[in-house]
């Protein structure tokens, strides 16, 4: 059930800008507390970028320290260091960055504490869905993400077709396929051999199938464009099966036709070095690559980004939701300075600023034109570099150009399943489906695929031994 949440009014809003801005904002105030605040966090905060600015200036604000603990690079390390040092009681770490998918198996393990009040009404409603669990909300939405369609607008345009996206994923591949074919066939004729040499061949499409979690993400993705429900509670039920399996099929059709083979070994950034690369017509990505991408393609003439394509029965768009969530640590020694420091991080202003260094805000007034959106307090020298290896080049006091496309896509998409289970059910979907995509033929897995991910959700399946080689 969503908790209650209040709708900010203009007055509220403005004073809570102005207080950002001016160095206003309430600290915890005199008290026991005493030492750093601890932020454990897998991102490396403490090199400089957007966020660890927007530290130093709540350091500066409120006179508190934060000391920032660098966890390991991979997502299966941080949880596991984050969930040992929270079931120990230790006390070592007072907030916590957690991925969207953890809220509810750390919630479930007692190592984060509820957030004790609703969110205010400027949050955006699907990212709201990331921090709820068991009807109270945990945590709150620091940075979000959204799948998009990256396309090269200048080759759709040279073969004569519009350079606009393609509206469903059958047309997509249809697009893809006579493109790269028209492509392929004038690298050939000008080669001496009249072969096109492998580094420079295009194929249709890259995407995220390596064994780790963006495969997980992928295959959600695929199953919904297929009439999957992102709400429903089993795979084993209703219309849930049929589009699990034609979800997998799609992404086996895809990587047999139009992808090159070498996806099922890429993830984000492998993928995004081949689209910019010029090996690719299409690109399922996240917005974090869009600055890397520009460094290489023209933004808005070579390429562009869209939602991701439409499923054709009701038209739904739909891409899962990635990002990153802040939440006080159970066993915090300093449950105040947490608070304060959580609120400054997602304040309105700090959500502006954000956006305009390359990471997608978690609240709707971020999104608004400039001079009607927040005011990010900031110097426009702070970029950031994103988790992917991006470098993400700051719009400084303005939208990043793929603003509005971003924003439509977040409205729309959906959280991943939530339950304390879901590590054990992303693994297996990473295990059965990238078997099923490194078979040679294909072999039917939907029903077995169904009733392992419904296991897996309820915490009734066993985990199976052997498991992808790393997680990511």
């Amino acid at each position: 059930m969503r908790s209650p949440r209040t709708t900010w009014p203009a007055a509220a809003l403005a004073l809570t800008l102005t207080a950002a801005v001016s160095g206003c904002t309430a600290g915890p105030g005199p008290g026991p507390e005493k030492g750093p605040i601890v932020l454990a966090t897998g991102s490396d905060l403490s090199s400089t970028g957007v966020r660890q600015a927007l530290i130093r200036a709540f350091e500066r604000r409120t006179g508190r320290s934060v000391r920032i603990v660098k966890l390991p690079d991979t997502a299966d390390g941080q949880r596991s260091q984050l969930l040992a040092a929270g079931q120990s009681g230790s006390g070592a770490y007072d907030v916590l960055n957690l991925d969207v998918a953890w809220t509810a198996e750390f919630a479930e393990a007692g190592v984060i504490r509820p957030w004790g009040t609703s969110l205010d009404g400027d949050f955006l409603d699907s990212v709201v869905k990331t921090v709820e669990y068991d009807d109270k909300v945990w945590a709150v939405p620091f940075n979000t993400d959204a799948g998009l369609l990256y396309y090269r607008k200048d080759i759709l345009a040279k073969y004569g077709h519009h350079p606009q996206p393609p509206s469903n994923w059958g047309q997509l591949k249809d697009l893809a396929t006579a493109v790269t074919a028209a492509y392929n066939r004038e690298l050939a004729r000008t080669a001496e051999d009249g072969k096109v040499p492998e580094d420079k061949k295009m194929y249709g499409m890259v995407a995220q199938l390596r064994p780790y979690e963006g495969l997980t993400v992928n295959t959600l993705e695929s199953a919904w464009a297929n009439g999957g429900d992102p709400d429903a509670a089993s795979f084993t039920k209703g219309e849930q099966v049929g589009a699990l399996q034609l979800g997998v099929a799609d992404l086996k059709d895809r990587l047999d036709t139009i992808m090159p083979h070498a996806a099922v070994t890429m993830d984000e950034t492998e993928s995004r070095r081949w689209f910019a690369d010029g090996r690719a017509l299409f690109m399922r990505n996240w917005p974090v690559e869009y600055a890397s991408v520009a460094e290489k393609l023209t933004p808005g003439v070579k390429f562009d980004v869209a939602e991701l394509p439409a499923r054709p029965a009701d038209g739904k768009r739909m891409s899962v939701l990635g990002g990153q969530n802040l939440a006080i640590s159970a066993g915090s020694k300093r449950p105040e300075g947490a608070r304060a420091l959580i609120e400054a991080l997602t304040g309105p202003a700090s959500e502006r600023c954000l956006l305009e260094r390359g990471f997608a805000a978690t609240r709707d007034s971020a999104y608004r034109e400039a001079g009607k959106a927040p005011v990010c307090p900031l110097p426009p020298e702070h970029g950031e570099h994103g988790e992917h290896g991006a470098t993400g080049q700051p719009w400084p006091g303005q939208q990043p150009p793929y603003t509005r496309t971003l924003y439509a896509a977040l409205l729309a998409a959906e959280p991943r399943p939530r339950s304390a289970h879901y590590q054990t059910f992303s693994k297996v979907v990473q295990i059965r489906v990238s078997e099923y995509l490194g078979s040679p033929g294909g072999t039917a897995i939907a029903d077995e695929l169904a009733r392992e991910a419904d296991e897996a959700l309820s915490g009734r399946g066993a985990q199976r031994t052997r498991r992808p080689a790393e997680d990511g």
